[in-house]
């Protein structure tokens, strides 16, 4: 008897089990099935994210989240264990955003300075279209565990190595003038990760801030300092050139007097 009693309550959770998986399931197969499961994960990655930015991680509940999603609490866990697993996503997330986009311009046959500008144009860029991401990358680090922090860390000296390597570039091309590329590299991430405290969509256009960033990153890199350094240079050469002409004009005119 109480075999069959156990073997009853199995199948009755198997059949409950296999209830809720069905929900999920479209008609279109496991295609479908992967492609919406991932469209859910990541509506609800951003709903965390938006209320553990505005009203801090801890203070955040499950029920507080499933609410702003529009969905019950009993779903969220068809995707999510616990509340630490959504801020660990958060920031794998955001980390491998970062390293993905880098990636690419560290073999592309362009030129250092156009590797450079294109990298502050996808941090921001990338920082800019998800702040509420990013305040929580940047905010609530002390709550992961020790192994993911140690992976997110990872994650960022993979960025920060990427844009070393476009740095060391440019100095071997002569385009960069001489740079300690550690300090320089942390320097850019830190000036572009903390639009997020800042930035605002309503407010200036994402183009127009890597704009600004990139002119001023590039006047103290480049070996050049523009135009105006150039038209400065050119004055003390003309300088230089008319003091020498007078010079060798009075030497002619002495050496003929001397005659």
């Amino acid at each position: 008897m109480a075999l069959s009693r156990t073997s009853h309550r199995i199948s009755r959770s198997r059949r409950a089990t296999q209830q809720n998986q069905n929900e999920l399931v479209p008609a279109n197969g496991d295609d479908a099935t992967h492609s919406r499961r991932t469209v859910i994960e990541g509506h609800l990655l951003d709903v965390a994210a938006k209320r553990f930015a505005s009203t801090g991680y801890r203070q955040t509940t499950l029920e507080d989240i499933a609410r702003h999603a529009g969905i019950a609490k009993a779903s969220m866990y068809r995707y999510f264990e616990n509340k630490q697993e959504l801020l660990a996503k958060i920031f794998l997330k955001v980390a491998g955003t970062f390293a993905l986009g880098l990636q690419p311009l560290q073999h592309a046959s362009i030129s250092p300075e156009e590797k450079l500008r294109r990298a502050i144009q996808h941090l921001l860029r990338t920082i800019g279209e998800n702040v509420a991401l990013f305040t929580v990358f940047y905010g609530e680090e002390a709550d992961l565990p020790d192994r993911l922090r140690a992976e997110v860390s990872e994650a960022r000296q993979h960025v920060a190595a990427g844009l070393e390597q476009v740095l060391r570039e440019g100095m071997a091309q002569g385009v960069f003038r001489d740079l300690n590329v550690k300090l320089t590299a942390q320097a850019i991430i830190g000036m572009c990760a903390w639009l997020h405290k800042w930035y605002s969509s309503s407010g200036e256009r994402l183009d127009d801030i890597a704009t600004e960033f990139v002119e001023l990153i590039e006047r103290g890199c480049l070996a050049t300092r523009g135009a105006e350094a150039e038209d400065a240079l050119a004055d003390r050469l003309r300088h230089v050139h008319d003091m020498l002409g007078s010079l060798i004009g009075r030497a002619e005119r002495l050496e003929k007097a001397s005659r």
